[in-house]
């Protein structure tokens, strides 16, 4: 008796093996979902790990999971490890290898105790929107034992099942999360974060309840006080006109209509001021065009800092940088300003 159970056992071992043999020794998977999102909004999301825990299936499996960050805060090398109960997660690091910007993203995977795997993210633009497709390759018996690799193949039949869950379910919520966000497309914005130094100013504030209108007259007003002045005192300008906004709501704001002047002695009259413009670390973009336009550029602004987790700080401002005299309305060039909250953010 004792020896025919040995022998089944033996040839069931030799029936696992040669089966094991003949099995898939890669393992490819992938899910897709519509987001009503610009192309740019969902790759800046995943080019990075930043909003990570915000939509991924396993963050709120094990909230004790510690994460550690290093490389750069997006594209190629940026790096996120992490290391929790075994049970739950596990521990392992993920690395971005390659991205083409509003396209795809292909990542490096190290699952301890499992292996090497290659995630990647590809986008295809559908109408306003996007197709969001995540997916999964892996050599289950790369760097493993026979009889590991053997066990892995097998693992491997239900891979597609067992991640795939996880990626259905993280698919839906990162639509939802991309989707909460604003939905302006700008991907074809000239943005940076750059660290401003304060210049002189000669300014005059304004504020209250007005229309557009009345803030485009009262700032024509203010510039034409402050140029009458530095005409009467001998003052060159330094650079063009700033507007700088101090608050805004939806009926009240304050404004300072400002010009750059030397480091000089000033008398004032007037409403004019002297003072120093807004310094510290910014985000700013290049908008080029009429400022009858300038909304639209605003709306893009406002939804690349949203998506990159750049928090707006109290003041903005405006930057008049061509000569209205001298630059037809279409190629004029102005530079808009926000500070950052934040100032630990870096260049996208």
């Amino acid at each position: 008796m004792f020896k025919k159970i040995f022998y089944l056992v033996v040839i069931t071992c030799f029936i696992f093996v040669i089966v094991g043999l003949f099995l898939p020794s890669d393992v490819h998977l992938e899910r897709s979902i519509g987001i009503n999102r610009p192309p740019s909004t969902v790759f800046a999301l995943l080019n990075g790990f930043s909003t990570f825990s915000a939509w991924s299936p396993w963050s709120q499996r094990d909230p004790d999971t510690v994460f550690s960050y290093s490389g750069p805060l997006f594209g190629a090398g940026a790096h996120m490890s992490w290391r929790g109960d075994p049970r739950l997660v596990g521990s392992g690091w993920q690395e971005i290898t390659a991205s083409e910007p509003f396209s795809s993203i292909r990542l490096k995977l190290e699952l301890d105790q499992v292996g090497t795997a290659y995630p990647y993210f590809q986008l295809q633009p559908i109408g306003p929107g996007v197709t969001l497709t995540w997916g999964f390759d892996m050599n289950l018996v790369e760097n493993q034992e026979f009889l590991t690799g053997i066990l892995m193949k097998y693992f491997g039949l239900f891979f597609d099942s067992w991640i795939g869950t996880d990626f259905e379910q993280g698919l839906v919520r990162f639509k939802a999360f991309a989707e909460s966000l604003p939905a302006g497309d700008f991907s074809d914005i000239d943005v940076a974060i750059v660290d401003v130094e304060p210049l002189d100013i000669l300014y005059v504030t304004m504020g209250g309840r007005e229309s557009a209108g009345g803030i485009a007259a009262g700032l024509e007003a203010a510039y034409r006080e402050i140029s009458a002045l530095m005409t009467a005192q001998s003052i060159q300008n330094r650079a063009q006109p700033m507007a700088i906004t101090r608050a805004w709501d939806e009926e009240n704001y304050e404004f300072e209509a400002a010009i750059p002047i030397p480091p000089v002695a000033v008398e004032l009259t007037g409403r004019v001021r002297a003072g120093k413009s807004p310094a510290g670390r910014a985000v700013r973009m290049v908008h080029r065009g009429p400022y009858e336009s300038m909304p639209a550029s605003y709306g893009k602004l406002a939804a690349y800092m949203a998506v990159h987790g750049i928090k707006e700080g109290r003041i903005s401002w405006e930057h008049y940088i061509s000569d209205p005299a001298k630059t037809p309305p279409g190629e004029a060039i102005t530079h808009i300003y926000f500070l950052i909250e934040d100032p630990a953010q870096e260049q996208p």
